[in-house]
């Protein structure tokens, strides 16, 4: 903190363990009973944690923590760290999102949007190799789609692929790749055939020691603490083993990987909005005003009130669509196209809404709290900073829109 102005009566209450005894009370009614202990266990696995953040230093010094732990991915199975599945991995999000969210961000991309694929797609010993360097946190990936001329275009992609004897090579650059420059692993996709690319879309996880892989660090101000990259690969000689997806396999996957992608990403934005509104409950019922507790004039109480309606909405929303998807989708003996069907086009519903509503629930707090808020002297601005990329990270708000407005017009066919 670097010039303390807050009463020491109002921060001595500002804890990360009062906050989540907030969430908790607000969340836990919603969860079975071995939910609950794996929050707690993560709660207090975060408030330890949260004693050791250097906010001066990047977040990545922490994964081999988290990896120790079973806290980079809990989507999928890893040897003995139960429980998983998606609403573990809401939770994951939302709690570590609450307690760092430089580092969640990091975490997400590293753990679910380049980990999910060697779950989901990696078959050889090469790939699970590269999946415990991943999930243990002794290695850091990232995913690499988005191109410079090629943003929510996902599928017609200007990354040139080449078939030769022994593996495939790519040619191109990617943009926006979220721990880039930190990572050894990349989930990167490219086309053999630009004119024809759903047919020719390859799958590949790239190791920077293949060489020929080069990362420049973007600036972004929202996320001082979490590397953005510029990716760019110079015949790059992947060998098959390390081929996910091959010739249109990789269009599947890709698709395939944003349901779990959106789904996480969700719970990252609730934790962001859910830390906002916490602190700000906090403050405003002890910080006085003209003789009373600020939360009290209606100006005040009721903008939290609203917010806090609308993030317990979010967040059953958040879970019932991670439960269906572990339900029907994960631990079903045979999935349901039907439930696969409605989750991808609610997880970019959800995706939309809470992007949205932690951007709001900071901006909101903010104006409830006053100039405090803007200070270092509580969380609530980084917090407002991270809800600025929860909003762009896996699709910009009007691609979830033009997603859902598609949904509409197919209504259609139901008549």
């Amino acid at each position: 903190m670097q010039e303390k102005v807050i009463n020491d009566s109002i921060l001595e209450k500002m804890t990360l363990e009062n906050v989540f005894k907030i969430f908790n009370n607000n969340v836990y009614p919603m969860l079975k009973d071995e939910d609950i202990q794996f929050c707690e266990d993560l709660e207090n696995f975060c408030i330890e944690l949260h004693s050791k953040i250097d906010k001066s230093q990047d977040v990545y010094s922490m994964f081999p923590e988290l990896g120790r732990h079973g806290y980079i991915q809990r989507i999928n199975k890893y040897k003995d760290f139960t429980p998983y599945g998606m609403k573990n991995e809401i939770l994951l999000a939302t709690i570590m999102s609450i307690c760092d969210p430089p580092l969640e961000f990091a975490r997400i991309a590293s753990g679910n949007l380049c980990g999910n694929p060697t779950f989901r797609h990696g078959k050889s010993e090469e790939i699970l190799k590269v999946q415990e360097e991943i999930v243990t946190g002794k290695a850091v990936g990232s995913i690499c789609i988005t191109e410079p001329e090629r943003g929510s275009d996902a599928v017609n992609l200007k990354t040139k692929c080449t078939k030769v004897d022994d593996g495939v090579i790519f040619n191109g650059e990617k943009v926006f790749t979220t721990n880039g420059s930190k990572s050894k692993y990349f989930v990167t996709y490219g086309v053999y055939d630009v004119e024809s690319p759903r047919d020719t879309m390859v799958q590949g996880m790239i190791s920077r020691d293949f060489g020929g892989v080069e990362t420049k660090r973007l600036k972004v101000n929202s996320v001082p603490r979490a590397h953005i990259s510029h990716t760019i690969f110079n015949d790059v000689k992947v060998p098959m083993e390390y081929i996910l997806g091959d010739n249109g396999a990789g269009y599947r996957n890709l698709f395939d990987g944003l349901i779990p992608e959106r789904i996480g990403l969700t719970g990252s934005a609730l934790g962001v909005s859910w830390g906002a509104l916490i602190y700000g409950i906090i403050y405003t019922n002890l910080r006085k005003q003209f003789g009373k507790p600020v939360i009290r004039y209606q100006g005040v109480g009721y903008g939290l009130a609203d917010l806090l309606a609308k993030n317990t909405a979010a967040t059953s929303l958040a879970l019932q669509i991670a439960t269906t998807y572990d339900e029907k989708i994960i631990f079903a003996e045979s999935p349901s196209k039907e439930a696969e069907k409605w989750i991808a086009a609610v997880s970019s519903q959800g995706k939309h809404f809470v992007g949205k509503l932690s951007h709001e629930t900071c901006y909101e707090v903010q104006q409830h709290m006053g100039g405090i808020s803007v200070t270092d002297n509580t969380p609530v601005d980084e917090l407002a900073d991270q809800s600025k990329v929860e909003e762009v990270i896996g699709g910009a708000r009007n691609i979830q829109l033009l997603l859902i407005q598609g949904q509409i017009q197919r209504f259609m066919r139901l008549l």
